[in-house]
């Protein structure tokens, strides 16, 4: 289903494809829905699918806002019968499963400070072809939220819980925005642990032929490690320590393909699946702090869900 009915005929066929979202369900026979819609579109569409009986594999973020995920969650609960997923593809990346499980094994020992870099190359034509990508209203947040929150989620769950944020953000290359094209922060850990965030999207020359460029630096006791991404051109280095091992959670080809193939085996065969909406929603947790940080000039709190 798209309103653009070119864009759905190509992915499903002139019998498969709709502009009306309730003819779908209609006159369907399907057990699961994938959301790849605008982030404000991603509670109704939920909750939608859900009284149709489907289960939902979204994109990210959760939605655009902590309050949302919240209602999404009780749906969640609500409608126990039914998976929801959503689609941090990272932690389908092998070398993101590395990283994390080598963390939460203490394989560096105890954590002191991670350095978490995002730079995207975007121009203004990026915005012109979505414009709700331009409104907090719509998207709910900027490079962090759109570009950042992958990797930023992969932090997460190396680290564990963070409790505080200090934050800044700014518009300073595409000024008809009204989301952030810079974000840097400062995130205090459960642990003791401290990390750094440093997101752009306004590099130029691009730092990667993809545009795009992540890495992710772990500091502890041991040593450290280092990932750079995202996948096709992902790698991982421990330094000091041995390289970390362990069984991969699933076969497939790219990061994205394992993601969706997980999620399946969850809805089939029930077998744990990484992106539930209580772990999807710690980083729209945390960069909604970062932001209301930057509001107020003040340490902010990481709300739980």
């Amino acid at each position: 289903m798209d309103l653009d009915l070119k864009r759905a005929i190509k992915i499903g066929g002139k019998k498969h494809a709709y502009t009306d979202i309730q003819k779908m369900y209609d006159n369907e026979d399907f057990n699961v829905v994938y959301i790849a819609t605008p982030h404000y579109l991603h509670k109704p569409m939920i909750k939608q699918a859900f009284e149709e009986g489907k289960h939902v594999l979204c994109e990210k973020p959760v939605s655009i806002s902590i309050e949302d995920a919240r209602e999404i969650t009780q749906l969640d609960k609500k409608f126990s019968s039914l998976k929801l997923g959503f689609n941090y593809n990272y932690r389908y990346d092998h070398n993101c499963f590395y990283l994390a499980s080598g963390i939460q094994n203490s394989h560096l020992g105890k954590i002191y400070y991670a350095n978490c870099n995002i730079y995207f190359s975007r121009e203004m034509d990026y915005f012109n072809r979505a414009i709700w990508r331009t409104k907090k209203e719509t998207a709910g947040g900027g490079t962090l939220l759109i570009h950042g929150s992958h990797i930023v989620d992969t932090m997460l769950w190396a680290l564990g819980e963070p409790i505080s944020v200090m934050g800044k953000i700014d518009t300073l290359k595409f000024k008809n925005i009204k989301v952030e094209d810079l974000a840097l922060g400062i995130v205090e850990f459960q642990s003791g642990a401290y990390a750094q965030i440093n997101d752009a999207s306004f590099i130029k020359p691009a730092l990667s032929i993809f545009k795009e460029k992540v890495e992710l630096q772990i500091f502890g006791e041991k040593g450290y490690c280092h990932y750079k991404g995202p996948w096709p051109v992902s790698s991982l280095k421990w330094k000091g320590v041995k390289n970390f091992k362990i069984k991969k959670n699933t076969k497939g080809f790219s990061h994205f393909g394992r993601s969706i193939k997980a999620f399946g085996n969850w809805v089939l065969y029930d077998k744990p699946f990484f992106n539930t909406v209580e772990e999807s929603s710690k980083v729209l947790s945390l960069i909604s702090a970062l932001y209301k940080s930057s509001d107020t000039g003040k340490k902010e709190k990481v709300e739980k869900l």
